[in-house]
């Protein structure tokens, strides 16, 4: 792991600007990144699919498109809540890739795979568990998305403890730490996220419905066309933000510890300790 030889220049960034920074990320890893998104989504994209009577639709009749709009909606939003509230395991695998990529020179798909499993009971318990037990509360349900937007990056990049009697730094403590100081900004970073992801499904599904008009001359859609379309133009979206939250989560790192600084000075010990020996 050379430390001061990274893919991204180690500095502060605002959300704006790391927003264009993903998209470089995503040009210079499409492959492997289009991968591992595949990997983690595919399961729950099938599943979501089949709860939601994807797999149902297949040569049905369809009515009128005025009397679809109450299903449409209520797919549609169906779709959303699904995505939002599985994308932190959809998005194991190419966090994990992310934090080899970007650090190390060739990440390795045993060591993402080994490192999943490790992370494993964490994140059943602390994604999957844990948010489902808020969602009872309309309000608390939003809380692990503006309280600990970072708590995936956590439990796998740094996995620290889940219990531990000692002093020793466990993963809620130190999801605390990193986000307590910066709820403020993590507020208005998460609404600014929020508005643009909706925009950005919005525009991806009439891409897609356009292009659809363009290549066939029928505006209309059945409802297996259209439950595909918003599914697609939904987990697009998810993929995009799974790598500005990375970057975000960095870039938090970097206000909060002095990383750029860091770095710098253990490469140079590196060096320094390969000399003398």
């Amino acid at each position: 792991m050379q430390l001061d030889k990274t893919y991204l220049a180690i500095r502060e960034r605002d959300v704006l600007d790391i927003m264009d920074m993903s998209l470089h990320v995503i040009r210079l890893f499409a492959r492997p990144l289009a991968v591992t998104f595949l990997v983690g989504v595919l399961p729950f994209w099938l599943l979501q699919h089949y709860l939601l009577g994807g797999f149902e639709l297949f040569g049905q009749d369809e009515g009128p498109w005025f009397y679809e709009s109450d299903w449409r909606f209520w797919k549609a939003t169906q779709v959303v809540m699904f995505a939002v509230f599985l994308a932190p395991l959809a998005a194991v695998p190419t966090t994990l890739y992310l934090g080899q990529a970007l650090f190390v020179q060739r990440p390795s798909a045993s060591r993402i795979a080994r490192d999943c499993l490790v992370s494993l009971p964490q994140l059943l318990l602390l994604q999957l568990l844990l948010r489902g037990v808020l969602l009872v509360s309309v309000v608390s349900a939003i809380l692990p998305y503006v309280g600990w937007p970072y708590l995936n990056e956590i439990i796998l990049l740094e996995r620290n403890p889940l219990f531990d009697r000692t002093n020793r730094m466990t993963t809620l403590r130190r999801s605390k730490t990193l986000h307590s100081a910066s709820f403020g900004d993590l507020l208005g970073r998460w609404m600014l996220c929020a508005a643009f992801g909706s925009a950005m499904i919005g525009i991806l599904f009439l891409a897609m419905w356009w292009t659809r008009f363009w290549m066939t001359g029928n505006f209309e859609l059945s409802r297996l066309v259209y439950l595909l379309f918003w599914e697609i133009a939904v987990w697009t979206t998810v993929f995009y933000f799974i790598v500005v939250r990375f970057l975000c989560y960095l870039d938090v790192r970097i206000r909060r510890e002095g990383w750029e600084i860091e770095l710098k000075m253990r490469a140079e010990g590196s060096r320094l300790a390969g000399q003398l020996v």
